[in-house]
């Protein structure tokens, strides 16, 4: 009796042996299916081309530009979250409204353009938000002078699409973009040269 009781537990205890190591291949073999995908961007008579392999082209060419856009968007966060600045819905649809009326101003669609730039809508959304927080920070007390338009409208007399002179409106909208982009390269450089930004890889 004791035999086959012990002739029992040892086919239990085989069992769930067995059991686990279908299960671990199981898992192995699906973690490797599913990870092709992630691992292996094409594959050309049989020999694969790494994902890997991309990247490393791709960072090798473009690293230390993204790197440095990353880690300027880092800082304009951390600022943004400092000064308790934040960008609601609103804000960003006005700005998409914007953009699309531009674009559809051109004979395209936002989708269309977002597609041929290689951006999602998602991506459209993180530069919106961006680009006001900066504004909200940089883009204060923005001011023109009368001569200013004059100089400007005087610079740019004739111009395509104006039978005598740029209207004064767009002259102001012009000289104010120029202003806002000034201010903001100058709050960038503030940014960068205040904080304490340490480099593990170098391009």
């Amino acid at each position: 009796m004791a035999k086959k009781q012990s002739s029992f537990n040892y086919e239990i205890k085989f069992s769930k042996k067995l059991l686990v190591a279908v299960l671990f291949l199981v898992l192995f073999l699906g973690l490797v299916y599913f990870s092709r995908r992630y691992l292996i961007a094409a594959s050309v008579n049989g020999k694969s081309i790494g994902r890997l392999s991309i990247l490393k082209k791709l960072e090798k060419q473009s690293g230390k530009k993204i790197l440095e856009m990353m880690i300027t968007q880092a800082l304009i966060r951390q600022e943004a979250e400092k000064r308790k600045i934040d960008v609601n819905q609103k804000e960003i649809d006005e700005e998409i409204k914007k953009i699309e009326a531009n674009v559809s101003s051109q004979g395209s669609t936002l989708d269309q353009a977002l597609q041929n730039q290689g951006m999602t809508k998602g991506d459209l959304i993180e530069e919106i938000k961006i680009q006001l927080m900066l504004q909200k920070m940089a883009g204060k007390d923005i001011k023109i002078s009368d001569k200013e338009i004059d100089d400007f409208i005087n610079a740019n007399k004739n111009q395509q699409g104006f039978d005598k002179e740029i209207p004064k409106e767009q002259a102001i909208a012009q000289l104010k973009q120029q202003k806002l982009q000034q201010k903001i390269q100058t709050f960038i450089t503030d940014l960068k040269a205040k904080a304490k930004i340490n480099y593990f890889v170098s391009y």
